[in-house]
């Protein structure tokens, strides 16, 4: 067994495990570990960051653009806390996220002796936040922590995990064990007299539905056999988007998925939490469902199922599949129901100007595979919800925390997971101020994401809110921004603002031929909201009588 201090034994375990990047920023009580770090950057690429949000962001956009876990570290105190918005991102998201922390020293760990970055119980706030979080204290039990950590985040529902070491145990060496990468994700087979029932029910359905999420996002091969075999239109999530591509007859968005829903009578539910249909749609009381979902615990939030099939989304469709029948079914009169709630879908989203034609910018400047990482902005909440999109991971956002600032440090960490795919950081004015110092990042590293910000100097959701809801009573949401060009070309970016949906689509282009960032403004005024399209749960809640 090799003798390796606690730092050298965490690099050696994410070695094992196939990480070949990390994001962060280094720090006093890290010190041993960015040394370690150093020791191996010829296996290991270390990215540094300007704020410790950045770098979870990143990680998580690693995670999303590959399916492999991002790994990101931050000092201990403020700099975990600067890191909690996005690892409660990545929860929302069910992104595979590694936070590695340190700690102050041990032997003071406790003492609330007013130690630099001491908090009073830094695992309870881990803890707060995500399932799996832990502390090593030495550096022998370090292999064994980061496989059940790694196990921890992909297996099951995907999500994020804290590891901390104090930097006296980080700098502490012994003989280690360093283990093998854990096997992959194993997940139940499924019940065969469930899956005989759900054949039995698909088959004899008048009006039946697939509605995949984010846990299909890599069961695209038999959610495609079974849609064509007894032909049933898939609705997909906005996290699930391109697994079945929205050029196929059978494929749906989400908004034109909540008016099919008025005639389905029996659903196949894939990978997703259901909220929205759950709490919103209605007719659950006339809708047989079936659930395909690899928690158990979730498949039954937040209402019942008729059927529950506890696995992996690929192991539930494919076990589907090699059960139907030979015979086939004709649903065509469903089906062009189906087209015909799409086309009016259609026609309501065309009267969102600018919007639609901004999207339409995007979409042809981008090939198939090019990826868009949207923030909480019109523009994005468009993107997620209407923008066709042709392969799974190209159309990616911050889950349910609809979390400011996530689109351009998550776009930095997708492009350098993947250098050789095209990838636009839509934003807001309000959002991209966030983390807008990741820009410098971006130079740093010559990362060549395109980031577009739309312009209209205010926080344009919650304006728009105030005016429908509160009399126009608007308070807090009026902005006073930089020169967002000048902005740009101060940290070396090439920069430029357009004014039309027709020159954005031609600097666009342009921008995603470069080998460097680019940054394009687009000036936008008040935009009719989206959100009025989508039927979901009240955020603000209920008020009661």
């Amino acid at each position: 067994m090799p003798n390796l201090n606690g730092a050298q034994a965490i690099v050696e375990g994410l070695l094992a495990h196939g990480v070949d990047t990390v994001f962060g920023i280094p720090g006093i009580q890290l010190d041993p570990l960015f040394d370690a770090l150093y020791a191996s950057r010829d296996r290991i690429q270390t990215v540094h960051t300007r704020h410790e949000q950045g770098a979870a962001f990143m990680a998580m956009g690693y995670a999303q653009a590959t399916g492999r876990v991002g790994v990101f570290t931050a000092v201990p105190g403020p700099g975990m806390l600067n890191a909690m918005a996005a690892v409660s991102t990545a929860v929302a998201a069910g992104q595979p996220v590694l936070c590695i922390t340190g700690q102050i020293p041990s032997y003071q760990i406790g003492e609330e002796l007013g130690i630099a970055h001491e908090l009073r119980d830094q695992l309870a706030v881990s803890r707060g936040v995500v399932s799996w979080a832990q502390r090593a204290d030495h550096p022998h039990q370090v292999p064994e922590l980061l496989e059940d950590a790694f196990r921890a985040m992909t297996q099951g529902r995907p999500g994020p995990a804290v590891l901390e070491m104090a930097p006296d145990r980080l700098a502490f060496s012994e003989q280690v064990l360093v283990r093998e990468s854990p096997s992959g994700a194993s997940s139940s087979e499924p019940d065969s007299m469930l899956i005989k029932q759900a054949v039995t029910r698909l088959c004899a359905a008048r009006n039946p539905v697939i509605v995949i999420g984010g846990g299909g996002i890599a069961a695209g091969g038999p959610l495609k056999q079974l849609a064509e075999n007894l032909s049933i239109p898939v609705i997909s999530t906005i996290s699930a988007r391109g697994v079945l591509p929205d050029d196929h007859p059978l494929s749906f968005n989400f908004l034109a998925g909540q008016h099919i829903w008025e005639r389905v009578d029996v659903a196949l539910v894939v990978g997703t939490r259901f909220t929205a249909p759950g709490l919103a749609w209605g007719r659950q009381q006339d809708v047989d469902i079936i659930r395909i979902d690899i928690e158990e615990g979730a498949i039954r939030r937040p209402v019942l199922s008729d059927i529950e099939l506890v696995t992996s989304a690929d192991k539930g469709l494919q076990a589907i599949v090699d059960s139907i029948p030979a015979n086939g079914v004709d649903r065509s009169s469903y089906l062009d129901f189906c087209n015909q709630v799409a086309q009016a879908v259609a026609e309501k989203l065309s009267t969102l100007k600018p919007l639609p034609a901004l999207a339409g910018a995007l979409r042809a400047a981008l090939p198939e595979d090019g990826t868009v990482v949207a923030d909480v902005t019109q523009l994005g909440s468009y993107v997620r919800y209407a923008l066709p999109a042709y392969q799974p991971r190209t159309i990616m956002g911050p889950g349910y925390q609809a979390t400011l600032g996530y689109a351009l440090p998550a776009a930095l960490g997708a492009k350098l997971a993947d250098p050789t795919r095209p990838i636009v950081a839509v934003c807001g004015d309000g959002g991209f101020m966030f983390t807008l110092q990741e820009l410098a990042t971006a130079v740093q590293h010559n990362i060549s994401v395109v980031i577009v910000i739309l312009d209209n100097a205010s926080f344009g959701n919650v304006k728009t809110i105030q005016a429908a809801s509160y009399g126009a009573r608007h308070i807090a949401v009026d902005l006073t921004n930089p020169d967002f060009v000048a902005l740009g070309e101060s940290f070396g970016i090439r920069s430029c603002r357009v004014e039309s949906a027709k020159l954005f689509e031609a600097e666009l282009t342009q921008a995603l031929a470069a080998d460097a960032p680019r940054l394009i403004v687009v000036p936008i005024g008040t935009v009719p909201s989206i959100w009025d399209l989508i039927k979901r749960p009240p955020s603000q809640g209920v008020v009661a009588n």
